[in-house]
Parts: structure tokens; C-alpha cells; sequence
């Protein structure tokens, strides 16, 4: 029977890590919010509306990008990706600090900083659901 010293342990387990892999996990939920709400919202001069008129009363339907030929995918991707992309970004975020504690004496200063960041857009994602604009945005998607 052989005993493997523990130095050589995490060498063998680094070749798992990817932090790089949790950084884009964590920017991908951004796709539902910006290509489905954010861009429309923009594109589309909605931002402009006067005062007083509420955001219902511009279809999203009838607006860039879903009125072009890629509109079922955009409305796809919105559909499925806003109530999932929280539950995506908190996971990304959960295991990115977990990571970084697991491993906290072997990781190199590139995988700390890589780490922090998907965590940090995690908890950006999350946290851009509790403003205003969020909101109305996602009002205007599923009325």
C-alpha cells in the first residue's frame, strides 16, 4: 500500500479547477436581461416615453428584436433565461467562494481574482433584480 504525501494531492485535483469556466457561467446570465429587456428597451427609444405613460403601452412584441426573424429565439431566451439566470448566478457565485476557501492555500493570485469576479457578477446579477428598472423591465416582459 502506498501513502501519498499530501503535498502532491492538490497538484493532481488543480487540473479540475476553472475558474475562467465560472467567470463565463456568471456573465451568460446577463444574456436573458440584456438581449431580452435592456436592448429592446433602448433600442426601441422606450427610455424616452414621456412622464406619465406607463411602459405597457409600447407591445414588446412588436419591437426590435423580436419582430425580426431571430424573435422566437430572443423570446426563448428571455422566457427561459430571466427566472433561471438568479438561481445560475447565485450557484456560480456559491461556488466560486467555496472554491476559493477549499483551496485557499494552493490557488495562484489568477484563479483568486477570476473567482472573485464570477462571484461578484453573481451577486450583480441578483442584486440588479431589486432595482427599479428591473422592475418595470420585467413587468413589461410578462404582461
Amino acid at each position: 500500500m502506498t501513502v501519498v504525501p499530501p503535498e502532491t494531492q492538490p497538484v493532481v485535483a488543480a487540473a479540475g479547477r476553472r475558474p475562467g469556466l465560472a467567470l463565463v457561467v456568471a456573465l451568460l446570465c446577463w444574456v436573458p436581461y440584456v438581449v431580452g429587456l435592456v436592448l429592446p428597451y433602448y433600442a426601441n427609444g422606450v427610455h424616452q416615453r414621456p412622464a406619465g405613460e406607463p411602459i405597457f403601452a409600447h407591445d414588446l412584441d412588436t419591437m426590435w428584436p423580436y419582430d425580426t426573424a431571430l424573435g422566437g429565439v430572443v423570446a426563448f431566451v428571455a422566457v427561459v433565461g430571466v427566472p433561471t439566470a438568479p438561481f445560475v448566478a447565485g450557484g456560480v457565485a456559491m461556488w466560486s467562494l467555496f472554491m476559493v476557501w477549499a483551496w485557499r492555500g494552493t490557488l495562484t493570485a489568477r484563479e483568486v481574482v477570476l473567482y472573485a469576479a464570477a462571484a461578484a457578477v453573481g451577486v450583480a446579477t441578483i442584486a440588479w433584480l431589486t432595482t427599479s428598472l428591473a422592475t418595470e423591465l420585467l413587468m413589461w416582459l410578462w404582461d
